[in-house]
């Protein structure tokens, strides 16, 4: 077995070189992910009109909360197999990514049959109004029936990056994309199917993604292989490990849910159906410039955990260090680019309503003062999903959004109606960053000093 195989570049290779190796593909598979949402937006926009971006909005919150299941197995599961491979446990690893598969398809058929009953009052609560309801409703009752398939093809490719092959992880996206841009000009303009062609688009997506990441598991490239046996016969000890690392990464994107909601609620409330629309066209926008940070942020965390796992506690700190420099960079890049361009990005997804490009550009400018700030956030995370340390991860994630996001999102809108709404993003960014910074500098400070972290003696080595 050569190294790329077995894994053991990520203790020799040196660190920009491997942030690069992982970045990238992540990079180019995130950007494809993005595209889900932000296609079918564009299409309904430009085709539909504002009232089809808003519906898309409305059942945003429902769809995210799918992808939090994907990021409890993803995230958990793949620090699981990064911290094993450097164990060279190879059996332990291929437990936990059968265990992994098992979770995906359990839980993605239970929620889809829990979201089959209560997908309407989800809307409602969602913010939806009399208007907005049928067309929200037409997009997610068809969006239910890909639930397993998102799930599965999400979290594996999590596993797949771990074991060392990020490009073909990426590809899982890129795939998905591609195939959901030709399947929306079919059905949104070709069959002239509205949203609901936007949604059936998407479901056939994520099937051929699901086949694409499974397929993986078979070649005889893969550092680990699918075990039946493993996915039919889950392991107790196995899966509370997965959840205790993914909690935090889960509990970030269902604060998503709750969030959204109040945004979309609160947009409602102060603007009416247009700022709704607005709002659906700021979180599309607000994924897609991110993007390079947040790739470079995820490329550290198998880094991290492997190197972790091989004892090689300098090339984690370095790992840290590298990545916070350049997510910083990015971060401003992106600051600049959002303050001068905001109309021409809004008007991708619509260029003949003058009032929703000018709400939406507005939106965009304030909810994004505090991002030259956020590379302090991503990379606390990616330390800790990295080191398996699940329970200061949910921690931090309560603090930042429990309380920095939520606490802004009740209380400004009131003072200062639409614009409070976004104003609450730069509160909960900047606080977020502080407290983050705490819990990097003394988690830094422990594996310098070689504490016990996780229960074992890896800092000492």
């Amino acid at each position: 077995m050569n190294q790329s195989q077995d894994g053991t570049f990520m203790e020799s290779e040196s660190i920009p070189r491997l942030l690069r190796r992982f970045a990238a593909p992540a990079l180019v598979g995130m950007f494809a992910n993005a595209l889900y949402n932000i296609v079918d937006r564009i299409f309904v926009g430009q085709v539909v009109g504002p009232l089809g971006i808003a519906a898309i909005a409305i059942s945003f919150p429902c769809m995210l909360f799918f992808i939090s299941v994907s990021f409890l197995i993803g995230v958990g599961g793949a620090s699981r197999v990064s911290i094993l491979m450097g164990e060279r446990k190879q059996r332990r690893a291929e437990q936990t990514l059968g265990n992994s598969l098992f979770l995906s398809l359990a839980g993605g058929l239970l929620i889809m049959v829990i979201a089959r009953f209560f997908f309407a009052r989800i809307l409602i609560l969602s913010g939806a109004s009399e208007t907005l309801f049928p067309e929200a409703a037409a997009y997610l009752s068809v969006i239910i029936y890909g639930i397993v398939f998102g799930i599965v093809g999400f979290s594996m490719s999590y596993q797949i990056r771990a074991c060392g092959s990020p490009l073909y992880a990426s590809c899982t996206q890129v795939i998905g994309a591609l195939s959901n841009i030709f399947l929306d000009a079919a059905f949104v303009i070709g069959l002239d199917m509205g949203v609901r062609g936007a949604a059936i688009a998407t479901v056939i997506s994520q099937f051929i993604a699901m086949c694409w990441v499974l397929a993986y598991f078979k070649l005889p490239k893969a550092a680990l292989k699918l075990r039946f046996n493993f996915v039919i016969k889950p392991d107790l000890g196995t899966i509370v490990r997965i959840f205790a690392v993914g909690t935090p990464a889960c509990l970030v994107n269902l604060n998503f849910v709750l969030v959204h909601g109040m945004i979309t609620n609160a947009s409602s409330t102060y603007g009416g159906d247009l700022a709704v629309s607005a709002t659906g066209i700021f979180m599309s926008m607000d994924s897609l410039l991110f993007m390079p940070a947040v790739a470079l942020s995820e490329a550290c965390q198998p880094i991290v955990g492997y190197n972790y796992g091989a004892g090689r506690i300098d090339r984690v700190i370095a790992t840290i260090k590298t990545g916070l420099i350049v997510t910083t960079i990015f971060y401003a890049i992106s600051f600049i680019a959002l303050m001068r361009y905001a109309e021409y990005m809004v008007m991708l997804f619509n260029s003949t309503d003058s009032e929703l490009i000018r709400i939406a550009s507005r939106a965009i400018r304030f909810a994004n003062i505090g991002i030259p700030v956020m590379s302090v956030t991503l990379l606390t995370t990616a330390l800790l999903q990295g080191l398996g340390r699940g329970r200061e991860g949910m921690i931090l994630a309560v603090i930042r959004f429990g309380v920095f996001l939520w606490i802004p999102l009740l209380i400004l809108p009131r003072y200062f109606g639409l614009l409070g709404t976004w104003l609450s993003f730069p509160v909960s960014d900047i606080c977020g960053s502080i407290a983050s910074g705490i819990f990097m500098f003394f988690t830094i400070l422990k594996l310098k000093r070689g504490d016990d972290i996780n229960g074992s003696d890896l800092g000492k080595r």
